[in-house]
Order: C-alpha cells, then sequence, then structure tokens
C-alpha cells in the first residue's frame, strides 16, 4: 500500500467511527440529502431522454450509495459503474445489497477506455484529493472518459471545513478553471452540516428556512457539459 494509499485508508477507518453522524434519521442529514437528490434528478432529466440507456460512474463511490441512487432513479443496474481508491469500502456497499460494477482504482489513473461513459459523477471525492496536481489529473481523466456529448455532475465543499484537516475545498474560480469553454450550471447546496445536525424534533420546520439562506449552503452542485 502506498504512503497515500496508506493515509486514505486510515482517515476513512476512522470516519466509520463516526458513522451516526451521518445518519439520515437526523432530520437535518435526511433534508440535505432529500433536497440535492431533487436538483440531481432535474439536472439528469433534462440531460438524458432516455436514462436506460444512459452508463456511468462514480468516482470516490466509497460504499456505492451514489451508484445506488442513480440506478434507483432508473438507470440500469448494467450500466452503473462504482470506482474507489479502497477496495474494502465497496465490499462493505455490496454487503449490504448493493451489487452493482465496481472498480478499485485512483481516480487520477483510470482503468477504463477513452469516452466509455456518459456521465461521470464525484460527491465530495475531489477535495479529499489536496495534492493539487492529482486533482488535475483526476479531471483530465473525467474528460478522458467521458463521451461526446455527455456530462460531469460534480457535487462538493466550496468554504473549508475546520474539523476536518485532511480536505482543501474547492471554490467557485477553480472549479470553473477545471472546465474552461464547458457549459457549467453551479448552484449551491447542503445547509451547514454541524448546523442541520443540531436541528430537528420540534424544531425542524426552522430547517427550510435556513436552507434558503445562501450563506449557510456549503457545497456546490454543478452540472458540467454536454461534452464537445
Amino acid at each position: 500500500m502506498t504512503g497515500e494509499r496508506k493515509k486514505i485508508d486510515q482517515i476513512f477507518r476512522d470516519r466509520q467511527a463516526l458513522a451516526s453522524k451521518y445518519s439520515l434519521d437526523i432530520p437535518g442529514n435526511r433534508l440535505n440529502l432529500d433536497l440535492l437528490l431533487e436538483e440531481i434528478v432535474k439536472f439528469i432529466g433534462r440531460s438524458f431522454s432516455d436514462l436506460s440507456s444512459v452508463k456511468m460512474l462514480d468516482l470516490g463511490a466509497g460504499e456505492l450509495f451514489w451508484v445506488d441512487q442513480f440506478a434507483r432513479m432508473g438507470l440500469t443496474d448494467r450500466n452503473c459503474f462504482g470506482s474507489d481508491l479502497l477496495l474494502w469500502r465497496m465490499k462493505v456497499g455490496r454487503e449490504i445489497g448493493r451489487r452493482h460494477n465496481a472498480a478499485a482504482a485512483s481516480a487520477a489513473e483510470l482503468p477504463f477506455a477513452d469516452e466509455s461513459f456518459d456521465l461521470v459523477t464525484q460527491f465530495v471525492m475531489m477535495t479529499s484529493i489536496t495534492d493539487l496536481a492529482v486533482r488535475e489529473k483526476a479531471v483530465a481523466e473525467m474528460k478522458r472518459i467521458l463521451r461526446p456529448g455527455g456530462f460531469i455532475l460534480w457535487h462538493d465543499f466550496r468554504i473549508n471545513n475546520p474539523s476536518n484537516p485532511h480536505t482543501l475545498a474547492i471554490g467557485k474560480k477553480e472549479l470553473y478553471g477545471y472546465f474552461t469553454d464547458w457549459p457549467i450550471d453551479c448552484r449551491t447546496t447542503t445547509l451547514l452540516p454541524p448546523l442541520a445536525r443540531k436541528i430537528g424534533g420540534k424544531l425542524s420546520p426552522l430547517l427550510k428556512l435556513l436552507y434558503s439562506l445562501p450563506i449557510l449552503r456549503t457545497h456546490y452542485l454543478a452540472l458540467i457539459g454536454p461534452k464537445g
């Protein structure tokens, strides 16, 4: 195991101990996911006329959560792929019933042919890459494996998380710089997670009110493409 892979492996093993913090039983976590899914469904629906023919790859797929979500949206199982640096994370997903295609690989060096996918997604993966040169390689790989007319769906931190020193935010300038001359529809999402997690029960009606304030939204959701 390389030094970088070993470091990432330890980060995610440590994060497993905090799984309860990310539970969807917490109203704020559920709200953030539900509103994110609504936006994604709109993006995908206007980008593809026949979801059953769309071939997608999720980078940094982890336990294959997002691969499973896209299968639920109408993509066929055989066209849904996940890739992650850590094989054990994908095995965890398989053990809980997410029997999707998966490959253990670095996002900066993918084992797929040119123009293999109609849709490439990444959910909070790029900010886990703190080496800017490796980030550029990962973006180049996204472009390489994407078919003409295809799209990249990007969801990631736009501001740094002071409680997580293992990530580095990607602002709008950096995001747009990776995709010069590509159409980009970018919007803010995700109510500040520590705040969202604290508000629940009788106070839960406050969640949507707080979500409506852009300054409290910590992520970008961007539809990038179509590729020319």
